[in-house]
C-alpha cells in the first residue's frame, strides 16, 4: 500500500464527510497524556494529526509540536500554522525528526499518536510503531480504537483496518518496547511505550 493511495483515500474522506473531524481523540486524550508523562514540556511529533485539534492542545500547553499525516486535508484552520509533513507512519520518520529549524535534533521527546493505528493495514501497524519509537526519546503515547469505524460505509470501505483487542495491542507493543502504562477504556486503549 502506498502513501499516495492512503493520501487519496483520506483526501476523499475529509472532503466527503465534513463531520469526520468533529470528534477528536487527540484533543480528548490530551489530559491523559499529561497525566501519564507529567507536566513536562518539550518536542512532540503528532503522528497522524488528522484535524490538528490534538496538536493545538499540545501547543497551547507549551509543547513544540510538529505534525505529520498522509494528508493535510483535515486540518482545522488554526492548525495550518504548525509545521506539517506528508508521510505514512510506516515510512522512515528520521527525516522529520531532523527537520529544518532543529539543528542537531535526532528525536522528539514524545510521539503522540491517537486514533491512527487502527486505520493502518495490519501488515504495517508494528512497522509504524517501530518507526515512531525510533524517533521518541522519552515515550510514545498511543490511543487506539478497539471497534470498527462508523464512517467507512459512507466511503465504501472500512477505515479501521486493524481492529484488535486491548490485550492484543498490549502484548504486541511489548514485543517492540516497554509498556510503561496501559489502560483499557473499553472502546479504546491508551498506552505509553518506551524503548
Amino acid at each position: 500500500m502506498s502513501t499516495a493511495t492512503e493520501t487519496e483515500k483520506y483526501n476523499d474522506v475529509w472532503q466527503a464527510l465534513p463531520t469526520y473531524g468533529a470528534y477528536s481523540p487527540g484533543e480528548l486524550l490530551f489530559p491523559l497524556f499529561l497525566q501519564m508523562v507529567g507536566d513536562a514540556r518539550g518536542t512532540v511529533l503528532d503522528a497522524g494529526t488528522g484535524s490538528g485539534k490534538g496538536a493545538l492542545a499540545l501547543a497551547a500547553a507549551g509543547f513544540d509540536v510538529t505534525c505529520c499525516d498522509v494528508t493535510s486535508a483535515g486540518l482545522v484552520p488554526e492548525a495550518t500554522a504548525l509545521p506539517f509533513h506528508v508521510t505514512s507512519l510506516w515510512h522512515d520518520l528520521w527525516p522529520i525528526a531532523k527537520g529544518v529549524g532543529h539543528p542537531g535534533r535526532t528525536q522528539f521527546d514524545y510521539v503522540y499518536c491517537t486514533d491512527v493505528l487502527e486505520h493502518i493495514p495490519p501488515q504495517f501497524t508494528m512497522l509504524a510503531i517501530d518507526q515512531m519509537l525510533r524517533v521518541a526519546k522519552k515515550g510514545l503515547f498511543l490511543g487506539v480504537s478497539l471497534r470498527a469505524d462508523d464512517f467507512g460505509a459512507w466511503v465504501g470501505q472500512p477505515l479501521h483496518q486493524t481492529v484488535q483487542s486491548f490485550t492484543w495491542w498490549r502484548d504486541s507493543l511489548k514485543e517492540l518496547g516497554e509498556v510503561v502504562e496501559a489502560r483499557d477504556l473499553f472502546s479504546e486503549a491508551v498506552f505509553l511505550v518506551g524503548r
